[in-house]
C-alpha cells in the first residue's frame, strides 16, 4: 500500500472518530426527565460510540454512493429526455406550426404565438389538471388544491416533499401506484422540456434570444417557403434548393 493510499485511510479513519465522537457528545445524553418529558421517545435515547460509528459510516457511505450514481445517472437522464424531445418535435411543434401557416394564414411568429397558447393549455390539462383529479380521489386527505400544488411543484423543481403520494396505510395497488406516479413524473418532465423548447423557439422569432437556430431550423425554413408559395411570391432561395 502506497503512502498516499495510507494517509487517506489514516484522514478517513480520523473523520469517521472524530464525526461518531461528536455525535456521542451530542446525543449520548439523555435529557433530564420531567414531568412534561417522556423519555421513552426516541430522541431520549443514549447514542454509545459504536452507534456513532455506525451512523457515520452510514450517512458517508450512502451519500457518496448518491453522489457517484447522480454524477452518472443525471446526465443519461437528460440524454434520454433530450432525445425523447427531439423527436417529438416535428408531430408536436414543426407540423402544427405548418398547418397553422398553410391552412389558416398565420405568419410564421402569429403560427408560433399561437401553437405555444395551444401547448400551454394542453400541458396544463394533461400533466396539472388531469392528474391532479387523480391524486385528490387516490390521496384521500388532500384537497383538489393540494393535488395541484403537487403536481406543478413536482414538475418545476425537485419538490419540497411536503405531500408524498402513495404513504396512506392500507392504499389498494400501491406497488402498481409507484409505479405509476414515476411514469406520470417522466411523462411531466419530458413535456416541461417540450414547452420550455417551444417558448425558446418562440422568444428566437421574435428577436428576444440569439438568432442560433435549433435542430428544427429546417423545418422552419420549410415553412417560410410554404407561406411565400401561398402568397404568391418566389421563394427566397432557388429551385435547386427546393427540389434538392
Amino acid at each position: 500500500m502506497g503512502r498516499g493510499a495510507v494517509l487517506a485511510a489514516v484522514a478517513y479513519a480520523g473523520l469517521v472518530l472524530l464525526g461518531a465522537l461528536g455525535l456521542q457528545a451530542l446525543e449520548g445524553t439523555a435529557p433530564p426527565a420531567t414531568p412534561h418529558r417522556d423519555t421513552g421517545t426516541p430522541n431520549a435515547s443514549r447514542w454509545d460510540l459504536a452507534t456513532a460509528l455506525l451512523f457515520v459510516t452510514t450517512l458517508l457511505t450512502t451519500v457518496a454512493f448518491c453522489m457517484v450514481y447522480s454524477v452518472v445517472g443525471v446526465p443519461i437522464t437528460m440524454l434520454m429526455l433530450t432525445a425523447t424531445v427531439r423527436r417529438l418535435t416535428g408531430p408536436l411543434v414543426n407540423r402544427p406550426r405548418l398547418y397553422l401557416q398553410a391552412q389558416w394564414g398565420y405568419s410564421r411568429c402569429g403560427a408560433a404565438r399561437v401553437h405555444f397558447v395551444f401547448l400551454v393549455g394542453v400541458t396544463l390539462g394533461v400533466l396539472v389538471l388531469l392528474p391532479a383529479a387523480g391524486f385528490y380521489v387516490l390521496e384521500g386527505s388532500w384537497t383538489y388544491l393540494d393535488a395541484v400544488y403537487f403536481c406543478v411543484i413536482s414538475l418545476c423543481t425537485i419538490g419540497l416533499g411536503d405531500l408524498v403520494p402513495a404513504e396512506q396505510p392500507g392504499q389498494p395497488l400501491r406497488q402498481l401506484y409507484q409505479v405509476a406516479l414515476a411514469v406520470y413524473l417522466l411523462l411531466g418532465l419530458t413535456g416541461v422540456l417540450l414547452l420550455a423548447q417551444t417558448f425558446h423557439r418562440l422568444a428566437e422569432l421574435h428577436g428576444v434570444t440569439g438568432g442560433i437556430f435549433s435542430a428544427d431550423e429546417g423545418a422552419e425554413e420549410s415553412a417560410g417557403l410554404l407561406e411565400g408559395m401561398k402568397d404568391g411570391e418566389k421563394p427566397a432561395r432557388g429551385g435547386a434548393s427546393v427540389n434538392g
